[in-house]
């Protein structure tokens, strides 16, 4: 009893406290799909995110070895695009 009226209390100041955007989440528990940083969870985006960090790695590797600009700038933006092109959320 004491439990919930603690919960009840703190959701109650979590809803004066945050933005009008995240209220329907935190009250919905059945909608925890829907809530914006849910894909984080998720294990296939976990999965990309490894990726990603090891294709900077790489490239991190990549450039300490060739330290020359041209070189760095290359690897940067490619990096950079192949990292947004494996995040990226859209339908295939």
């Amino acid at each position: 009893m004491l439990k919930a009226l603690i919960v009840f209390h703190l959701q109650l100041l979590l809803i004066q406290i945050m933005p009008s955007w995240y209220q329907i989440p935190l009250l919905d528990e059945t909608a925890a799909h829907r809530h914006a940083h849910f894909r984080r969870t998720t294990k296939t985006y976990r999965r990309k995110r490894k990726l990603v960090r090891n294709l900077w790695t790489g490239t991190g590797i990549f450039m300490v070895a060739f330290p020359s600009p041209p070189t760095l700038i290359g690897a940067l933006l490619f990096s950079t695009c192949l990292s947004f092109a494996i995040l990226d959320e859209s339908e295939k």
